[in-house]
Formats: C-alpha cells, sequence, structure tokens
C-alpha cells in the first residue's frame, strides 16, 4: 500500500516529539541514572511544539473521517443506510434539546441536533434548518452545514437558497460528485442551463466516461443551445447501458423538438430496454412522452396502451386516468360505428 504524504509528515512530526519535548539526556551529569539536560528549553519551549502537534492531528483526522461518504458513516452521514436508528436518534435529541435549553450557545449541540433531525426525514426539515442556522449564526464552522443546509432548502423548494449552500460546500470540497450533481440538476431545472454545461463539464473532465454525467451534460446543451451530439456519440460507444441512456435522451430531445414520429421508436425502445436498468428512474417520463406522441400522430391504440403503464408506475396520475377513460371510450365508439 502507498503510504500517503500526510501520513508520512505525521510520522515524521511524531519521531521529533521525544527530543524536543523532553531535552537531550546527559549520562554523566548525575550519579545513578543520569539527568535531562533542557538547554535553554523550559516548560513552556516544548508546550508550543506540542500543541501544535495536537492542533495538527485534529485536523488529519477531521480530514480523513470526513473526506467522502464511506470513510466514517457516523460522521457524515448522506443516505439512510449510515442513519441512525429511530429509538437512539429519538433518546440522543431528547439529550441535546437539554443541553441547547441550559446553553443556547452550545452551537455543537444545535449543529448535531440538526443532523439528526435531517436523519428523521422530510417532516423534521424545518427544524433541522433551524437548528443548523442558529449554529452557524453563532458562530459554527463546519463545511457539513452547507450540505445538510443545501439538501433540505431544496427538497422545501427554496432553490437559490440550495444553491447557495452547494457553492459553499463546493469552494471547499470542489470534487464532490454527489454535490456538483445536484447543483447542475438544480441549475438544469431553474433553467440556467450554462452554469449548468460548466458543473457537468467539471465533473466529465474527471469522470469522462460517467454515463449519467454524459446524460445530463448532453441535455444541458442541448437546452443552451448547444450541440449534443458529440456527448451522445461518446455514450454510444460505451456498453449497452450508455447506448439506453443515448436512445432516452434522443427520444426526449425529439419529443420536447414536437418531432413526434421520431421520438415515438427511441421511447418506445427505451420504455422496453429499462427493465434491464433498475436505476434508470424516469420510466413515468418516458411513458408520460410516449403516450403523448401516440395522441399527436392520432395512434390511440398505443397511446392507451402507454397511459395504462404509466398508471401501473403512478396510480395517482390523474390526468393521465382522465386521458386513458376519454381514449377508450373513443375506442369502444369508434368500434361500434364500424359493426
Amino acid at each position: 500500500m502507498t503510504e500517503s504524504p500526510l501520513k508520512d509528515l505525521l510520522c515524521h512530526l511524531l519521531r521529533k516529539i521525544p527530543s524536543r519535548a523532553f531535552g537531550r539526556f546527559d549520562a554523566q551529569s548525575a550519579p545513578g541514572g543520569g539527568r535531562r539536560v533542557m538547554k535553554g528549553r523550559g516548560l513552556s519551549g516544548w508546550l508550543a511544539p506540542a500543541g501544535l502537534l495536537a492542533v495538527f492531528i485534529f485536523i488529519a483526522a477531521y480530514a480523513f473521517f470526513t473526506r467522502d461518504r464511506g470513510a466514517a458513516p457516523g460522521l457524515f452521514p448522506r443516505s439512510s443506510a449510515e442513519f441512525m436508528d429511530a429509538g437512539r436518534l429519538d433518546r440522543r435529541l431528547a439529550g441535546l434539546a437539554e443541553r441547547t435549553g441550559k446553553d443556547p450557545n452550545d452551537i455543537q449541540a444545535f449543529f448535531e441536533a440538526g443532523i439528526l433531525k435531517f436523519q428523521k426525514g422530510p417532516g423534521s426539515y424545518i427544524e433541522a434548518i433551524s437548528d443548523l442556522e442558529t449554529a452557524r449564526s453563532r458562530g459554527l464552522a463546519d463545511i457539513r452545514v452547507f450540505y445538510y443546509l443545501g439538501r433540505m432548502y431544496q427538497a422545501e423548494g427554496l432553490y437559490d437558497f440550495a444553491l447557495e449552500e452547494y457553492r459553499r460546500f463546493l469552494n471547499n470540497r470542489p470534487g464532490d460528485f454527489e454535490v456538483r450533481m445536484l447543483a447542475g440538476k438544480l441549475l438544469f431545472s431553474s433553467g440556467q442551463y450554462a452554469q449548468a454545461v460548466k458543473e457537468y463539464e467539471t465533473l466529465k473532465a474527471a469522470l469522462p466516461e460517467n454515463v449519467l454525467v454524459l446524460e445530463n451534460l448532453a441535455l444541458s446543451r442541448w437546452k443552451n443551445k448547444q450541440d449534443p451530439k458529440p456527448v451522445i456519440d461518446i455514450l454510444r460507444g460505451l456498453g449497452a447501458e450508455a447506448v439506453f441512456r443515448a436512445g432516452y435522451v434522443s427520444g426526449l430531445m425529439a419529443y420536447e423538438s414536437k418531432d413526434y414520429a421520431a421520438a415515438a421508436p427511441l421511447l418506445e425502445r427505451a420504455a422496453g430496454e429499462s427493465p434491464r436498468y433498475p436505476d434508470f428512474s424516469d420510466m413515468a417520463g418516458v411513458y408520460r412522452m410516449l403516450s403523448d406522441s401516440y395522441v399527436k400522430l392520432k395512434s390511440e391504440a398505443k397511446a392507451v396502451s402507454a397511459l395504462g403503464e404509466l398508471l401501473k408506475i403512478n396510480p395517482a396520475d390523474d390526468e393521465a386516468r382522465s386521458l386513458l377513460a376519454r381514449l377508450s371510450r373513443a375506442q369502444k365508439q369508434s368500434a361500434a360505428k364500424k359493426k
């Protein structure tokens, strides 16, 4: 295993501590065992380097444990697999509430309470935001605040606030894949296509064959009136899933360009291939676009089939249910006239 420069430096400093802290041993200066010769170095002389080392160790440990998602699940939990179990979480929150009740300036207690309320889910986001903003306003300096506030502001629909928090986080961690993807998607959904392209180009430079990055970059370039074809061509050369994504993106672009004749076969193929890729998250969108394309092409039978599939995915889609009922009635009336 390759040793890290940080570890090498830490080992080097640790080797220097005995001589700096306790001075040189003079074996001849006292009978029966000798004594330490400080050579002008008093207690304050060795406390300074020892103190600096302690600070260094703390910073190194913090950087190690928070450097990525999997490094230390308890210190920077982002997904449910890393969250505290409900019973323990509630007990911990009760203790933190007692602490903040006694000391309204206990910023670490507010910070931890905010993270735990984030873990409780969307119903606790407003309280979590309040706790984290309180900790920050009273002096907390911790980049994890930017991440959690960004996630929760986004969930609450406060997209400008979320973007600001993501930018602050990325100023400290420019290589964080999840947060840059979140920022890119927010920029895209808010119509800031040029900025979205910049975010995805940054990700592409680091991960040139990442399928999700390329898919989003192609869509962002197209929305920004840039040619998406070079990116789609890269996708088509990266294997089966990438080819599937390229077809989906091409179908979406054709649909939004109102070229329904071109969109329908591409979306039909995407719908047929999607079960092979469980991570694909826009199946409802595919069937919605496909059904509308068939309606526009006056292919009612295929539109009915696509709407049926859409309602299997999203039974609460009242618009799709209403359209399906209308098309079904029209089909029955047409069949009755032919008899």
